[in-house]
């Protein structure tokens, strides 16, 4: 998933490769974002005879600025055979577009990405005559995602049809079927992309990551030969099998005795509860180890990138997705982030109020130690509550900060009131309706009864 990654054939020093994980911090980009449009045709125009002179662009940002670093193209290449008043951009040959530096009809606009994101894109259809202008705008984060391509219908206007729908639609900059409109009236068709740098903590975290694993890919390449070597002639040797002989009773014996000692520690679990706690706790640590080195490997790799690439795929998409990864904006608050990954199904919801509530009220295996996982739960309890039920309950979240905090009122199910809250009268309101239903049946059919 990570771009220009460093290929893995090559073998390297691991303690060079741990030298280099300081060096990729600071090689994070800090370029600005691009956004470019490639002007594909302009159809069903209003003029018969005119020809326009080229297609500009320009942007807005937020706050009004802007529109100053205006691109043009050049007039359009030829007219449209099949449409009226149609007209196609570019055309250049093979020879030509090697000698430029880009195609005729691709505009480039440079600016800091989060400027870009926020930004109102103005085309302008030009001609000689001023007055017939055409113009389409669009809102970038509407419209295009970071490292995304989109191709584009907008519908065009005149400026005194802009002045109007301003007027009509409250300041809306957009025309009701911009970016992939019906196609009535003159329509602008393109292809735009945005570009841009990952946020620096995420582009530091890519390349640690490359670094990372060309070295276990070193490692590896030194160390899986004679391993593999080794297992095979074990698993050649006669010997080994004789093992098998004093194995076989002491499993059966294991067995046997396995439920004695899950009775035993049944009975002593309040003594052995923090004994029973720190075994869990190394055994999570050495599989979570185990875990990232193997899938550090170029197997693991692969394995694990075939399950999360759709995800991630579809995080990206999200607004939120895209304020984390690149640098569009303002960093988002953990509980955007939450709210970007949580369900908001009522089943979804239900199950991880509950999963929210237990946790809350596992402190109570711990009589005293449970109040200090309390201090620490507190606020992630707050931050899963307000991204679940700040739409219905906006004040919730605080009192799901006060529960945690304050000593012996974790039995209280916060988050779960927060579900009831939300669904009960939608819950009630269909079981009225079924009800309603139901007896209307009843006493229609009593009634044919009656005839």
């Amino acid at each position: 998933m990570a771009p220009n990654s460093t290929p893995f054939n090559t073998p390297m020093d691991p303690l060079i490769a741990s030298r280099n994980v300081a060096k990729a911090i600071l090689n994070a980009p800090t370029e600005n974002g691009k956004l470019v449009a490639t002007i594909l045709s302009a159809y069903d125009l209003p003029y018969d005879e005119a020809v326009p002179t080229g297609v500009t662009m320009s942007y807005t940002m937020s706050n009004g600025q802007g529109g100053v670093n205006e691109i043009s193209t050049g007039p359009p290449a030829a007219r449209h055979r099949d449409h009226a008043n149609s007209f196609k951009f570019g055309g250049a040959s093979t020879d030509q577009l090697a000698s430029m530096k880009k195609a005729p009809n691709t505009l480039e606009l440079t600016a800091p990405l989060s400027t870009l994101f926020e930004s109102v894109v103005t085309f302008t259809l030009t001609y000689a005559d001023s007055t017939k202008n055409l113009t389409s705008r669009c809102t970038i984060h509407r419209t295009v995602r970071v490292n995304d391509t989109q191709w584009l219908i907008l519908n065009l206007e005149s400026a005194r049809e802009y002045a109007a729908r301003m007027v009509n639609n409250g300041g809306s900059h957009e025309p009701k079927t911009a970016a992939g409109g019906s196609g009535e009236g003159p329509t602008l068709r393109l292809k735009l992309r945005l570009t841009g740098p990952y946020r620096p903590e995420v582009s530091a975290i890519i390349n640690v990551s490359n670094t990372w694993f060309h070295a276990m890919d070193a490692i590896t390449d030194t160390t899986v030969g004679p391993t593999v070597g080794a297992s095979q002639w074990l698993g050649d040797q006669t010997a080994v099998k004789l093992l098998l002989v004093p194995f076989v009773p002491l499993a059966s014996l294991g067995t046997a005795i396995l439920p004695i000692i899950g009775g035993i520690l049944l009975i002593c679990l309040p003594f052995f509860l923090p004994v029973v706690l720190i075994i869990l706790a190394a055994s999570a640590a050495v599989a979570a180890i185990g875990s990232a080195a193997y899938f550090s490997t170029r197997d693991g790799r692969t394995k694990i990138q075939h399950l999360i690439e759709p995800s991630y795929q579809m995080f990206l998409l999200t607004k939120t997705g895209q304020r984390i990864v690149y640098d569009v904006g303002p960093r988002p608050s953990p509980q955007n982030l939450a709210e970007a990954v949580l369900p908001t199904d009522m089943i979804g919801k239900l199950v991880v109020s509950l999963i929210v509530d237990l946790i809350g009220s596992a402190s109570y295996l711990i009589p005293v130690a449970g109040e200090g996982f309390d201090l620490a739960w507190a606020p992630i309890s707050m931050t899963l509550v307000g991204a679940l039920y700040d739409g219905v309950m906006p004040s919730l979240k605080y009192v799901a900060l006060a529960e945690e905090l304050l000593p012996f009122t974790d039995f209280v199910p916060t988050a779960t009131v927060g579900w009831v809250t939300e669904f009960a009268p939608i819950l009630i309101d269909q079981g009225k309706r079924t009800m309603g239903m139901s007896r209307a049946s009843r006493e229609t059919k009593v009634v044919r009864m009656r005839q």
